[in-house]
């Protein structure tokens, strides 16, 4: 049924926005219409927005709720309206009730009462139309919208039960040629036809539908007696007698080809299990819908019957924890092989069932994986990271992915572009600290330089900060520093100084050490280093 609409009258803001902001009156299914903050806007409101319920303070400025109720009444409203009203307003709260005021609730009240009195009207406004739909004479006054209302009478049978005494005349008035008993429901999805936030323009998306209604419509006429319709923002519901013992599996299968052939799409259909009578075929739909489910893991153009579904009945998939522990290792550490071979093998287990799980929990499982890699990305991600990690963490929740491949491939995904994060990353980590060890050094040549104290002043272990400087330079920490003082020596020999003294500036005791150092790096001794440099480069 669509949303109900709600409007708050009060002359005290916050109490307004209490009630606005402290309950999701969304997920209740209720709209909220408008507020006001005296009895005059109120009824202005309420005579322009037309409201389902009002909750409204009996004393106000300009106009009180009583007065409010008194001239709704007047107008032949059928709003169900909630007072607030203190202690010392009770003879106001029982007028109220005489006027025909739903409830009122005492101040001080809690969020949680409001909640609970608005749910409680609502409910009594949904029995209210129901009881509509059994009176005769509203609905042969309403015959222009006998489509309209078989559609909306065939969806509440496949969520609601229904009593055959109940249902014979409305059969009857609405036209319905089948037989009141044996039925079996089906459930049509287009494959590959996306629901929002698609860039296919809407009524491209529209177009396809209305083209895929009219094949199936036009099959069913050929093969047996049935209605299809459409859920609200959900698949094509198909609804036959199966009394002569049709084949519905060849019925399916002609949508199927039809719809292939004449409107270029796929489609997956689901096959609820027989349905004796009319208050069973919600039961058969909620079947079907099951069996459509399972074509995450069959893929497009699937048809699935109920009956051959082999649930794991109390079995939930799972992989190896410590195999979810050694893949976060190799996230935090960048193994990109590591990291797609261990999330093959955990894919291997959650799907190595005889018979596939629910495909919920499926969703579930691999979402909390996805969710453990998030918090390792996250803590190193930069804003643009974070705000891509948020996106696919949200796919992955909300169930955005059309089968088993196309999950798995999101969260490998995840996996292997955060590992290209984390080697980027720490390949610019380690060249900050060997740039930093390779600095400490050159501003000191000449004192006893070691592996140790390098590592330490960029506070690496030594065998680690070894390791990482061979990686990041092609060559030991010490044969960096051999070099770097090697071509220092050649600087002070070319301003003069003599080779003794450079010996000792560069941290070197004996000069025929150094000479044959120096010699190993410019193949000449310091002399013929001097001598063939000096003035101009002659010899």
């Amino acid at each position: 049924m669509s949303n109900m609409s709600m409007c708050i009258i009060d002359d005290v803001r916050t109490v307004i926005d209490g009630i606005l902001k402290k309950v999701d009156w969304a997920a209740h299914g209720i709209d909220i219409a408008g507020t006001a903050v005296n009895g005059k806007e109120g009824l202005q409101l309420i005579r322009e927005r037309q409201p389902d319920i009002i909750l409204t303070d009996i004393r106000m400025p300009l106009a009180s709720g009583l007065d409010m109720v008194r001239e709704l009444q007047e107008s032949g409203t059928t709003a169900k309206v909630i007072f607030f009203s203190g202690y010392s307003e009770f003879e106001y709260a029982r007028e109220s009730m005489r006027l025909g005021a739903f409830d009122y609730v005492l101040k001080p009240f809690t969020v949680k009462q409001i909640e609970e009195v608005v749910l409680r009207a609502k409910a009594q406004i949904e029995e209210e139309r129901a009881k509509k739909l059994d009176r005769l004479a509203l609905e042969r006054k309403l015959r222009e919208s006998l489509p309209y209302l078989r559609q909306e009478y065939f969806r509440l049978l496949i969520r609601h039960e229904e009593q055959p005494a109940r249902a014979a005349d409305k059969w009857e008035f609405l036209g319905i040629d089948m037989e009141p008993r044996g039925f079996i429901a089906m459930a049509v999805q287009i494959d590959g036809l996306p629901e929002e936030n698609s860039p296919m323009p809407v009524r491209e998306v529209e177009l396809s539908r209305f083209a895929v209604q009219n094949i199936l419509e036009e099959t069913l006429k050929k093969h047996v007696k049935g209605v299809l319709f459409r859920e609200q923002s959900g698949p094509f519901v198909i609804l036959v007698n199966d009394g002569d013992d049709p084949d519905v599996l060849a019925l399916a299968e002609a949508c199927r080809n039809n719809v292939s052939l004449y409107a270029k799409r796929d489609i997956s259909i689901g096959i609820g299990g027989h349905a004796d009578t009319i208050g069973e075929i919600a039961m058969s739909y909620a079947q079907a819908r099951t069996a459509l489910s399972y074509q995450f893991y069959f893929g497009s153009g699937s048809m699935i019957a109920y009956k051959d579904i082999e649930r794991q009945v109390g079995m939930t998939p799972q992989y190896s924890p410590e195999k979810e522990t050694e893949l976060l290792y190799c996230l935090r550490s960048g193994n990109r092989e590591g990291t797609e071979r261990l999330l093959g093998d955990m894919f291997e287990e959650c799907l190595r069932y005889p018979a596939p799980p629910d495909p919920d929990n499926l969703t579930n499982l691999f979402y909390g994986l996805a969710f453990a890699m998030y918090r390792v990305l996250a803590e190193k991600a930069d804003p643009e990271q974070r705000r891509w990690l948020d996106e696919r963490l949200v796919a992955l929740k909300k169930g955005k992915y059309a089968s088993t491949s196309e999950l798995m491939d999101g969260v490998r995904e995840l996996g292997l572009t955060g590992c290209d994060w984390m080697q980027k990353r720490q390949k610019n980590d380690a060249g900050q600290l060997i740039h930093q060890a390779i600095q400490y050094a050159s501003e000191r040549l000449g004192t006893d330089l070691s592996v140790q104290e390098c590592a330490a002043a960029v506070h690496l272990s030594p065998s680690y900060f070894s390791n990482l400087f061979k990686k990041e330079t092609g060559m030991t920490f010490m044969q960096h520093v051999t070099g770097a003082r090697m071509e220092k020596a050649k600087k002070l020999l070319l301003e003069g100084m003599q080779v003794q003294d450079v010996t000792f500036e560069l941290g070197y005791r004996d000069r025929p050490y150094f000479s044959e150092l120096f010699k190993k790096h410019a193949g000449m001794t310091p002399t013929e280093f001097r001598s063939k440099y000096e003035g101009g480069g002659t010899e």
